[in-house]
């Protein structure tokens, strides 16, 4: 619902501190500006790409602090745009599958242009292999950012009922696809792409989604809603390690340091670690919040049927 709080504001609960205290602030006040200007979400997706663009290209330099600096400010500026564009187009009621996908595609492409800007910048000193440590260090960013974002979305919707964050299986996906045309059915299949993607590398629990449905279609909603919250809330702020503000820190730190060949070991090693880790406890709470919700499930069954 456009102009809705809850579903236009990013939930506080589980931001990460650096986007809870100092982006989106910024964020929210460019898009009450935006909003009143008439500016399109999806402009504020491009703009925020083009400053993701213009720190690959400082970045590339390096070696010169000066010009590190000025790339750590201007992704500053992308992620102030990434926190405005999905805000705008909630609050004026203009998301569409194209939005979600362009704001996607802006998002990787932003980092896919910085791992290509600092390959090139270190190739001629190291080799060959960086191209290697590049592609490495790119699908692991594909795969955490991914399954972060799932986690994100899960918690947003059986929380708070967020509907652009409810969770849609590719096969019902694909069916909603059938009869676009032009922009929508592309945007839509790289959508389609990302949310098979997605689905594959987040290894959802089936079972523990279909069991939070039944609880929702019996009316038991609410119960639903604080068993999930107080079985993930902790778990969902650990999960933002893995977002995209650390490899921002990460790369101005290896940047700095002049060796960016430290930050794709970062996102390869430490990174990579961080996501095992994070899957087996996301799995066993899973397993827990499921086993939970089907006995309560059981004992209320049981009760109304010796009620009638």
């Amino acid at each position: 619902m456009p102009g809705d709080p809850t579903q236009v504001s990013r939930t506080r609960e589980i931001e990460e501190a650096t986007n809870l205290y100092f982006i989106h602030p910024i964020s929210r006040v460019l898009v009450s500006v935006f909003a009143k200007l008439g500016i399109h979400p999806n402009l504020v997706s491009v703009v925020g790409m083009v400053f993701g663009g213009l720190a690959a290209w400082a970045y590339f330099y390096h070696s010169q602090w000066e010009m590190a600096l000025v790339g750590f400010f201007l992704m500053i500026g992308w992620h102030v745009m990434d926190g405005a564009d999905g805000q705008l187009a909630r609050l004026t009621g203009k998301t569409s599958e194209i939005g979600r996908a362009l704001d996607g595609l802006c998002d990787h492409l932003t980092f896919a242009l910085i791992y290509i800007s600092l390959a090139l910048a270190t190739a001629p000193e190291f080799g060959p292999w960086v191209w290697l440590l590049m592609g490495l260090a790119g699908t692991s960013h594909l795969v955490q950012a991914s399954t972060y974002e799932f986690q994100r979305q899960m918690y947003d919707y059986w929380v708070f009922s967020k509907e652009s964050a409810r969770q849609v299986m590719p096969a019902e996906f694909r069916q909603g696809m059938e009869g676009k045309t032009g922009l929508s059915r592309i945007f839509g299949g790289v959508l389609l792409a990302y949310v098979s993607i997605q689905h594959r590398v987040a290894s959802a629990n089936i079972q523990l989604v279909s069991q939070l449905e039944c609880m929702k279609d019996a009316g038991e909603e609410t119960k639903a809603s604080e068993a999930y919250r107080s079985a993930n809330l902790s778990a969902v702020k650990t999960w933002s390690i893995l977002c995209s503000n650390y490899r921002t820190i990460a790369i101005f730190v290896a940047c700095l340091a002049k060796n960016p060949l430290y930050f794709f070991l970062f996102e390869i090693g430490f990174l990579n670690a961080a996501l095992i880790g994070l899957r087996m406890m996301q799995a066993r709470r899973n397993q827990q919040l499921l086993s939970g919700l089907t006995h309560c499930h059981d004992l209320s069954l049981q009760d109304a049927l010796a009620a009638a």
